[in-house]
């Protein structure tokens, strides 16, 4: 059933003396190799006495069958064990063995306690390699083969460096010494720390995270130094984040990878420019007195260029003119449009040398219109939160506004403010034939006619259904349908219950028999009353559930208006901190000038400094000249 009927893990070494078993499988912490600091030459892993318990992690039998080596003839035993009993191990008598037997030991372990995917995988060679790669360089003569393959960590690296780290002097005097071996990778691969013992013998795993920004590059970074060695005899390396020593050399190598990569994107970059040069497609001259303008704007363009050949897959295919022609275009840019290139290069020059080093790694891994275009889309959001409040709980907005005509339409194109997946969702008409066929459920509504009059001449819907519904995977749907309430209207026991029977009844609908389906309903309005309020604040449900049905798969919401939009900023927070982008009253005005003119009502509040009208449409006749 390609599944894993047994792991086998076979040893060509001297096997276990049957006098020792005893001993060698006694209790927990007992290990010959404590005492022994290499053994024929190597350095020796596990010391810890754990590694015969450690099997039943991966399956409930094992079973160590061994031939060793006793007054010049062979001798062979088995030692089972069961992980029912880990204190109970059966060994046969040793029993002298035929021709052709060598020594070593096999363990056998079967009755998987899963299907352990990551031994099976295409990538699990690979996985090894990185384990014992330092190991491996460090014994060249020592040969691993997994599941008929030869571990070779030299075939998968594309090139390594070992380092010499600063001595660490801790508080109470003592010296760490350490070295890094750096090794980059063919392959895609997870990047890690392996804390080794100074023969290379990797005793702990740290994830790197995004500490080291070297794009493009897969690697693996081993710490070597004994004092790692010495923490793992004491069981101390399991938490080494909060030991002084090992933060301090972690730390070093931290800086000694980001030195280590800055060095070679720069070797890459020098020789993906001189090969330009001899394919002269390079734009610039070669000569040796540069004005510092021009160096500036040779720096601009490397930059460019590099990215364009690295990200555009149509660009190594392209003929010699070609890319010539291209490199051309680029540097006129550069040159006819100086006062913008100017300001950027103030602007990035003016940063911090760490600044200037993240803005270079961002823009190798994504344009600088896409990093503008996120943080538009922030920005947006905030302003159109100000502008928003405005409308709900401006005195002389909140009258003239009207739900069905205004609100309505602004809030289908700003649906994130709801739930942020459904920010680029759409109506459905299947969804929208349903929410009609059960409106009675929601008692007698004021607009069930199209039109109401709302008074002073105005007229609308006053309490709406606004729908949106997104396809996260084949043949499932997420909708989100929201009530709208008018501002006159807490949301009470009555309406709680209204919008509880109308969710169980339009996911019922036959139309949705056999759908896989998520539904939100939200009830909105400017308050709750004390019933409403409490039934919003349940003990282990997120505030604003009033409601949940797990076969329907239904999570009703109650909230007020200042809960979504409160709600809504505190999800902007943390990248507006970094972004540290002031949404005012003009900026608010603008964004809903350029995004819902037209819904937007006359009031003063929504009138500029001029006492224009933000919806007076700018005048085209009238050219701007900036000198």
């Amino acid at each position: 059933m390609d599944g894993i009927e047994a792991i086998i893990i076979r040893d060509y070494g001297d096997g276990i003396d049957h006098v020792q078993v005893e001993a060698l499988f006694g209790n927990l912490g007992d290990s010959w190799k404590k005492e022994t600091e290499k053994y024929k030459g190597r350095a020796l892993h596990g010391k810890n006495g754990r590694g015969r318990f450690k099997a039943f992690a991966l399956g409930f039998r094992v079973e160590w069958s061994t031939v060793y080596e006793k007054d010049g003839k062979l001798y062979s035993f088995s030692i089972r064990g069961d992980a029912n009993a880990l204190d109970d191990f059966n060994v046969t008598d040793p029993a002298e063995c035929g021709p052709g037997a060598v020594s070593g030991t096999t363990v056998t372990i079967t009755n998987p306690l899963r299907n352990f995917r990551s031994l099976q995988g295409d990538d699990a060679p690979h996985e090894i390699a990185k384990i014992f790669s330092a190991y491996l360089t460090e014994y060249p003569g020592v040969r691993i083969e997994y599941d008929g393959q030869n571990i070779d960590a030299k075939d998968a690296q594309l090139d390594r460096r070992e380092y010499s780290l600063n001595d660490i002097v801790l508080s109470d005097g003592s010296i760490i010494s350490s070295t890094v071996v750096i090794v980059e990778w063919k392959t895609p691969t997870e990047r890690t720390i392996h804390l080794c013992d100074s023969n290379g013998v990797s005793l702990h795993e740290m994830p790197i995270g995004q500490k080291v920004r070297a794009p493009g590059y897969n690697f693996t970074a081993y710490v070597k130094s004994d004092y790692f060695k010495k923490l793992d005899k004491s069981g101390l390396l399991a938490v080494a984040f909060m030991d002084e020593g090992v933060t301090r050399v972690v730390e070093s190598a931290i800086i000694c990878l980001k030195s280590h990569f800055r060095r070679r994107i720069a070797e890459q970059q020098s020789a993906i420019v001189e090969d330009w040069k001899k394919q002269k497609i390079y734009p610039y001259e070669d000569k040796e007195d540069i004005g510092s303008i021009e160096s500036i704007e040779r720096q601009v363009f490397d930059i460019v260029a590099v990215n364009v050949q690295s990200y555009l897959p149509s660009f190594d295919k392209s003929d010699i003119k070609s890319k010539k022609f291209t490199f051309r275009l680029l540097a006129q840019a550069l040159r006819q449009n100086p006062g913008s290139v100017q300001v950027i290069i103030e602007e990035v020059l003016g940063l911090k040398r760490e600044a200037q080093n993240d803005l270079a790694e961002l823009l190798k891994k994504t344009s600088l219109s896409s990093i503008i275009s996120s943080a538009k889309i922030v920005a947006n959001r905030l302003d159109f939160l100000n502008g928003l409040e405005t409308l709900l709980f401006d005195k002389e907005s909140k009258r003239k506004l009207l739900e069905r005509d205004q609100l309505h339409k602004i809030l289908e194109d700003e649906a994130w403010v709801f739930h942020e997946e459904f920010a680029l969702a759409a109506s459905e008409e299947r969804l929208e034939e349903v929410l009609k066929k059960h409106l009675d459920k929601l008692g007698i509504r004021e607009d069930n006619p199209d039109i109401v009059d709302l008074g002073e001449g105005s007229t609308g819907r006053l309490d709406l259904m606004l729908h949106r519904a997104v396809q996260p995977r084949s043949d499932e749907y997420d909708y989100l349908v929201v009530e709208l309430k008018r501002p006159s209207q807490k949301i009470n026991s009555d309406v709680l219950t209204q919008i509880e029977k109308y969710a169980i009844a339009v996911a019922n609908d036959e139309r949705f028999h056999g759908v896989k389906v998520r539904w939100n309903f939200v009830a909105v309005s400017n308050e709750l009353d004390d019933f409403a309020k409490r039934r919003a604040k349940q003990r282990g449900k997120p505030p604003g559930v009033i409601f949940e049905d797990d076969e329907l798969n239904i999570t009703v919401w109650a909230k007020s208006w200042a809960d979504i939009i409160n709600d809504a900023r505190a999800k902007l927070s943390f990248v507006n901190s970094r972004l540290s982008y002031e949404a005012d009253s003009e900026s608010a005005k603008q964004y809903l000038k350029l995004a819902h003119a037209k819904f937007i009502p006359d009031v003063p509040v929504f009138r500029s400094k001029q006492g224009e009208s933000i919806l007076t449409e700018p005048r085209r006749d009238v050219m701007t000249i900036n000198k």
